[in-house]
This record gives structure tokens, sequence and C-alpha cells, in this order.
């Protein structure tokens, strides 16, 4: 049986001629395009119902398979990849998080992502300033000394340097959530904009486009709600962020009596989430491990992916 799976994962897909944030890390909708008839020349893209009947009934999967997924919900989703997708007869699978669509929450990730954008040539005023709350933080926190968190945390990785690293680890999960969360909304009203809520409106899609959008042939699955390390919380908090997710798709049309997609933030898992996903009859997870899948081998709920940048633009 063709069991192989290329699973490509992308996040922003952005018109960069025309964006206010050129410094964002992301693909350019003409690379996009670009992307697409390359995969279409080497691959055969299916549809998630192909991965779930390949999973549960043994189907074989085409020569080539590939799975093309999009994280975390981004405006651009529905204004500039849903049309080319539809255009093309291509099935996107898309992971949204609740908490920003429904309720209009900027999230961590993206609020750090901004202020690097924003403070692209140099980094350093972003990171000094993370040093400097480091410094001045009430002792009751017991913190580490920065040396300490630069020893562990500026180490580079595929995509970014040092310095970006630091900056990342530290405002989405090394700093107690309280604290992160203040110096994160402080860094980006000063180098952003202090409207966040008007901001996360345009940054996100809207419930309304995702029933759209599920309505056309396209594919939704969970995200959680708020983005969290589901590895890094309680199981009651991983619970929470399961249903209110489920709640959402639910909400959109998504078949989930059928079947349904977990998609990892951050690609953070364990058993204990592992075990939630199998007691609400989860499908498929996505992980950031980077290896092709092997649905004859990996566990359904471990699925490896490989980024945009692993293929020709």
């Amino acid at each position: 049986m063709q069991s192989s799976l290329t699973i490509v994962m992308y996040h922003y897909v952005r018109d960069f001629a025309r964006t206010r944030y050129p410094g964002i890390r992301g693909l350019d909708f003409a690379g996009f395009r670009r992307q697409l008839d390359y995969l279409q020349s080497h691959y055969r893209i299916v549809r998630v119902e192909d991965v779930v009947a390949a999973v549960r009934e043994g189907h074989a999967l085409p020569p080539d398979a590939a799975l093309l997924t999009f994280d975390d919900g981004y405006a651009e989703h529905y204004n500039l990849v849903f049309p080319e997708l539809y255009e093309r007869g291509l099935q996107g699978c898309f992971y949204p998080p609740v908490a920003p669509i429904r309720d209009g929450v900027l999230l961590d990730v993206n609020r750090v992502h901004f202020i690097l954008a924003a403070t692209l040539e140099n980094p350093a005023q972003v990171s000094e300033r993370i040093d400097a709350a480091i410094e001045a933080a009430d002792p009751a926190l017991g913190l580490q000394p920065v040396a300490a968190y630069r020893a562990d945390w500026a180490h580079p990785n595929r995509f970014d340097d040092a310095e970006t690293i630091y900056i990342k680890r530290m405002l989405q999960t090394v700093l107690p959530e309280d604290m992160r969360n203040r110096v994160a909304q402080d860094l980006f009203a000063q180098f952003v904009t202090a409207d966040e809520p008007a901001f996360a409106s345009e940054l996100y899609i809207s419930t309304q486009q995702a029933r759209l959008m599920q309505s056309c042939g396209m594919a939704f699955g969970s995200h959680g709600a708020s983005h969290y390390w589901l590895n890094r919380i309680p199981r009651a908090v991983q619970e929470t962020e399961i249903d209110t997710s489920l709640d959402f798709l639910r909400e959109i049309g998504a078949p989930i009596e059928d079947h349904w997609v977990m998609c990892y933030p951050f690609g953070g898992w364990n058993e204990e989430l592992l075990d939630v996903l199998r007691s609400r009859k989860c499908t498929l997870g996505l992980t950031t491990e980077v290896a092709t899948a092997d649905l004859s081998r990996n566990d359904p709920l471990l699925l490896p992916r490989f980024d945009t940048n692993d293929f020709p633009r």
C-alpha cells in the first residue's frame, strides 16, 4: 500500500508589495503561486479525507501524495490563499486558534512576530528591554540571571538567528505568563501600535469567512483555543483548549463527528494530551517534526510536516 505523504506547512502568505510589515518572515503570494506550480508538477495534492481513509481503512494514497496545511488563521488565508486554491481545484487544511477569531485577542506569538518585524534592523533593542525587565523583576518571582537565560535559549535554529530565538522564547514561554504578557504588550505598543484590538481584527479571519471556506471544500481542524504550548499546561487546561476548539469547528460546519485533525501549536504535545485527543476521537495529529509521513509506521496523531521553506518558490 502506498502510504507515503508529504505534508507542507504554511503560516504567513502575504502580498509583501502592499504590506505595512515587510519584515514578517513569510512567503510572498507570488512565491506561493510558483510553489503551488512546483508542488502540482511533482506531487499529487490530496484531500484530508483521502488521508483519513488511508489511516482508517487502509486505502492507498497516490504516488507522491502531498497535503497542504495552513496554521494560525490569518486573514490572508481567506483573501489570498483560499481563492488561489479554489481556482486550482485544491483543498487546503486550515488550523486557526479560536481566541483571535471569536474574541479579537492578539496572540502572543503574533505580537512577538510583529515586534521583530518592526525592529528588524536592530533586534537588540528588544532583547535589551527584555533583559532589563528581568533584572528589575521582583525577586519573589525567582527568575534566573540574564546570563543563564541567554545560555539556555540564545541558540539559532533552521530559520532564526540566536538573538531572534532568544526574544521569541523569552516572550512566548520562558518568562512567567503575566510578566511576558506585560513586557510583550509594552514592546508592541512601543514598536507597532497601541491599538491591539484593531490590529487583531485585521490580522485574522472571521468566523463567517471560515464558514464560507469550509462550505467551499476547504478543511478545518483544531489548533487549540489560545495557541498555548499544549505540552506545558495541565490536563484540565488541555481539555478546555480542545473542547473550545471543537465547539468552534462545529460552529463553522466542520464534519468533526466523522473525523477531525489536531494541529499542535509550536509542535508541542505530550502523552497526556494524546490521551485527551483519543478520548475525543481525534483522527490525525500534525507535528512540526521534519520528515515525510509514513502512514503505515507513524502514529496517526504524530505526523511530521515540512515547512514551505523546504520547497522551491
